[in-house]
């Protein structure tokens, strides 16, 4: 089944976008884009654009608007700052990118390590 994005739902989106990241401020300090080993690029100003609406996104080759390191799976690399808070985070490609904000870096189970996987 095909997502078919009409107007209004694009608008409701950005307008979602808008309200959920007022008062964030978020910057982007470095966006890289590319595969490990590989040729990868700068991103910086496009991912800050998808940052001014708080807005989440597929990181790909069409989002991007660059295919550094064709036929190789790429990954976004982000460093950013919420209100004085730097954020370092990394996504695959066709995984989608969220940007956290003060309330979530804020509770406690966001602070705990990550449980290990049992192994048998």
């Amino acid at each position: 089944m095909k997502t078919s994005w009409t107007p209004s739902l694009v608008l409701i989106f950005i307008y979602l976008g808008i309200v959920c990241s007022m008062g964030q401020e978020i910057r982007i300090e470095s966006a890289y884009y590319g595969a490990p080993n590989r040729t990868g690029v700068d991103v910086t100003r496009r991912v800050q654009r998808f940052a001014d609406y708080g807005e989440p996104f597929r990181v790909g080759n069409e989002t991007l608007s660059i295919d550094p390191s064709p036929n190789h799976l790429k990954a976004l690399v982000v460093i950013y700052d919420v209100k004085g808070r730097r954020i370092s985070d990394a996504v695959r490609e066709g995984d989608v990118f969220y940007f956290k904000t003060l309330g979530e870096l804020d509770r406690p189970e966001s602070r705990k390590a990550p449980k290990k996987k049992k192994e048998y």
